[in-house]
């Protein structure tokens, strides 16, 4: 059977899509991208923001318009709740809504017409996410929800509780990926910083990050979605003294005090910057997102935040647009025109590509870059890892066996690929 599988979802969809592909794979379907003559079609919805809610309903149309009247539309996903109310769904045999947060199973079941369960050990699997094409670098989704209410977030249209996975559950799983020949584990979630408190009523990530770098097997720890409001001395005690963590991203979207209070960051710079400074102190790369178009935003806001960033050192690994949403706090506040979001887009858009440029450049003398590890192969080439690089490509390597610590480091040159900058390797 041909499917279709679409994911405009974050990146724990792009892990539960990446989980869904391969079982499909292995029960025999192929994957297509020809969704006008697929058997059946998937698609992954998003509800971040009131423009991605707005897309994917679109999407979603426009697919069950164009795929043969045979085939089925399989819509999941945040977005799934709200899409079944839309006229166009329905009384709709052809189109079936899964709004169960692990779908794979439920998704696999409709097609093959089974009735399977998704166990403990396939949930764990599903919130896995490989960053090459084996389990060498993977990212782990330890966590979800958020209990902090920013002004711009989709908590309070889409509110979703802090659900941790079991503290042993994980850390058993990912230590035998790791005595399996994980060498990198990048761990996530909605707000890391929270994980925990859902099941022992308190944060517990500074312990795991600790019992997980024990495993020996393991060469780096990669820390994303933490926050400065909860940010709590114990976790920032071990993410600066774990030599196996590399990189923590610390979510900032701007350094001027008055847009952080109108979002309801509940942080404000000063709290922010002394997190940065005792990180960096112990040879941390810091990575975060900006956001730009924020109501009531000046271009001294926008000034602050560049020269912020500058100033630090901090890695910008994406920067998003604001977009206003009737059922967001800060729709109330007074709006900037297209025109001028557009130009404070451009603006730091512009500055942070020189300052990314910086940062990776100083990032060369950093102790945990003089190796990398082979994580992937493709097309003749060698991929390789470690924090900063991503893939690095060198063909007459092809035949070193995945987990290859390279130590003889080659030139290092920093280069822009689209409007990505990133580590090339040169023999």
């Amino acid at each position: 059977m041909n499917v279709f599988i679409l994911n405009d979802g974050c990146v724990r969809e792009d892990a539960l899509t990446q989980n869904l592909r391969e079982r499909l794979k292995k029960e025999n379907h192929s994957i297509t991208t020809d969704y006008k003559n697929a058997d059946i079609l998937v698609y992954t919805t998003c509800a971040g923001t009131g423009y991605s809610i707005d897309e994917c309903i679109k999407t979603s149309y426009c697919l069950q318009y164009y795929k043969k009247e045979t085939s089925p539309l399989i819509i999941t996903g945040c977005l799934a709740g709200l899409v079944k109310e839309l006229d166009f769904v329905k009384n709709r045999n052809d189109i079936k809504i899964i709004e169960n947060k692990d779908f794979v199973v439920p998704v696999t079941n409709y097609i093959n017409e089974e009735n399977k369960r998704t166990t403990k050990k396939l949930s764990l699997e599903h919130a896995t996410r490989k960053i090459c094409n084996e389990d060498i670098f993977i990212q782990f989704m330890l966590e979800d929800g958020c209990t902090n209410k920013c002004s711009f977030c989709k908590t309070h249209y889409y509110p979703k509780k802090v659900e941790s996975i079991s503290y042993l559950d994980a850390l058993t799983y990912l230590k035998e990926k790791i005595r399996n020949g994980t060498k990198i584990i990048s761990l996530s979630g909605d707000n890391l910083t929270l994980y925990g408190i859902d099941i022992y009523k308190k944060p517990v990530l500074h312990n795991f990050i600790h019992e997980l770098s024990e495993e020996e097997g393991l060469n780096y720890i990669i820390v994303n979605e933490i926050t400065a409001q909860n940010m709590y001395p114990d976790l920032l005690e071990e993410l600066a003294s774990n030599k196996k963590v590399i990189q923590v991203s610390l979510q900032l979207e701007s350094a001027s005090d008055k847009i952080l209070k109108a979002m309801n960051r509940g942080h404000n710079l000063e709290k922010y910057d002394y997190i940065v400074r005792r990180l960096q102190e112990q040879g941390k790369i810091i990575d975060t997102v900006l956001m730009t178009g924020f109501p009531t935003e000046t271009e001294e806001d926008l000034e602050k935040t560049i020269n912020y960033i500058k100033e630090r050192k901090i890695y910008v690994e994406g920067i998003s647009g604001y977009e206003d949403f009737y059922a967001i706090p800060s729709h109330e506040l007074e709006q900037l025109s297209n025109s001028e979001k557009r130009r404070h887009l451009m603006t730091v858009s512009e500055a942070i590509q020189k300052s990314n440029y910086e940062v990776l450049e100083n990032t060369m003398d950093y102790p945990f870059t003089k190796e990398s590890i082979v994580v992937g192969h493709n097309d003749k080439r060698v991929y390789l890892a470690n924090s900063m690089t991503h893939y690095s490509i060198k063909k007459d390597l092809y035949n070193l066996p995945l987990g290859t610590i390279v130590k003889d480091q080659p030139k290092r040159i920093v280069k822009r690929i689209g409007s990505t900058i990133n580590y090339q390797y040169r023999y």
